[in-house]
């Protein structure tokens, strides 16, 4: 680096930064921010807050240096630290022309508005930066900047450090709670063996599957709803929801049209089933997600999600979606852990691209991560009616994509087989798959 001031830059570009964040930020990612600043919570108990050291290590003013090395207002020109423009989902909260600082680790740039599901990588980004950053007077000898036990955890729960280390998943698909009321209802079409599928009892065995595998989490790749779901079958499912709870498996989910659909019910005995979702979320039994890495279970895997058309749960009836386009998906920065993407689209390879909703090769050559497999619901049949094979397939880049199928034996190949699910061992190494009957 140059001669500039350490100490200066820093304080300065985190101050542009803790002032960008956006009225819905994860409360704890302010307080890491003002802890570094200005004291806090989180600051280790021996550290000093770098506006404290600007005024007691540095002979001249910040402003001084602003009017010197920027624009009076704020540094524009760096030489002691590293920095780099925001996140693309990032700029609208950060002034024109601003840069922020580069963790100097893991160099990524830091993020502005964190969600809770990322909250523990931005404490470890922070966590990075020197606790006595070189100044005109020297330090105390602190090597310490924020609580070590909360980064600690941090760490742990982004997996952080944790190469090798495998995550075991329940990959579930397509359970249409609620549809044997098609029976009963009359709404869209129905299967001839509809009198044995009983979801309420098919969210009770994956629950049952998911503790006695003793799996770190599930991932549901959406139609968690039929679109017509009756409120005693949405009880069992929470109760199931909140039994995995209390055993700490975690339940990721994204969205399918039949989630979108189960917003709007028409039957009487039907209820809302996306305020059910919402109430779901809001109580800690799901976790949506989306194009921003969501850390699995605290380890070292992150998953991200595209609902159906890229409408998520708080956006179902705002708008109509008409599809979506890789090009409008910016997936965020990754840790160092195996990344899993999820989606419920018709993609290739399982369709030619000129049926497919979304070209799947066009999606990963544009995007940011690299992802080490692809989970996608929809698809209520295996390819050439293929059990063996035909929910498997790789994009032109090599990466696997691994269909599971639905849960419930809603399709017409599912006369005569089980429905199953997947468990999946993911780690650096690759993908390993195990089927479990429901």
């Amino acid at each position: 680096m140059g001669s500039g001031n350490e100490l200066t830059e820093l304080y300065d570009s985190l101050s542009v930064l803790y002032g960008s964040l956006p009225s819905g930020v994860d409360s704890e990612w302010r307080v890491a921010l003002r802890s570094v600043l200005y004291g806090g919570d989180l600051l280790a108990s021996e550290a000093s807050c770098y506006g404290a050291q600007q005024k007691e290590r540095n002979l001249g003013k910040r402003k001084d240096y602003a009017r010197h090395h920027g624009n009076g207002d704020r540094v524009t020109e760096f030489s002691a630290i590293t920095v780099a423009e925001p996140r693309e989902e990032d700029h609208r909260y950060v002034p024109a022309g601003a840069k922020l600082p580069v963790a100097p680790e893991s160099r990524e740039v830091l993020p502005v508005n964190v969600s809770s599901a990322e909250v523990d990588w931005a404490i470890s980004l922070l966590s990075e930066f020197p606790p006595e950053p070189a100044a005109d007077r020297p330090g105390d000898g602190v090597d310490v900047l924020l609580d070590q036990g909360r980064v600690r955890r941090a760490r742990d729960r982004a997996g952080l450090g944790r190469s090798g280390e495998s995550t075991t998943v329940l990959f579930v698909s397509d359970t249409h709670l609620g549809y044997e009321n098609r029976a009963e209802t009359g709404s869209g079409k129905t299967v001839s063996w509809i009198d044995e599928i009983d979801s309420r009892d098919t969210i009770r065995r994956i629950r049952t599957i998911a503790m006695e595998r003793d799996v770190d989490a599930v991932i549901h790749t959406g139609d968690v709803l039929d679109h017509e779901v009756d409120a005693v079958t949405l009880d069992a499912a929470e109760s199931s929801l909140r039994d995995l709870a209390l055993s700490d498996i975690p339940v990721y989910c994204i969205l399918g049209t039949h989630d979108h659909n189960a917003a709007i019910p028409y039957y009487s005995n039907s209820i809302d089933g996306i305020a059910w979702l919402k109430d779901q979320v809001r109580n800690g039994h799901l976790i949506e997600l989306s194009a921003r890495p969501t850390s699995v279970a605290g380890g070292p895997l992150d998953a991200y999600g595209v609902s159906a058309e890229n409408v998520g749960i708080d956006d179902v009836g705002k708008y109509e979606s008409l599809g979506w386009r890789p090009s409008e998906i910016a997936f965020g920065a990754a840790s160092p852990g195996p990344n899993v993407l999820c989606l419920h689209d018709g993609v290739t390879p399982y369709r030619a691209r000129s049926t497919a909703d979304v070209d799947l090769d066009e999606l990963l050559a544009q995007s940011r991560v690299s992802f080490d497999c692809v989970l996608v619901g929809d698809e209520h049949r295996p390819k050439y009616d293929d059990f063996e094979t035909g929910y498997t397939f790789e994009t032109e880049d090599g990466t696997p994509v691994l269909y599971t199928g639905p849960a419930a034996r809603v399709g017409p190949a599912y006369r005569d087989h089980d429905a199953f699910v997947t468990e999946l061992s993911i780690s650096d190494a690759g993908v390993t798959t195990t089927r479990h009957s429901v």
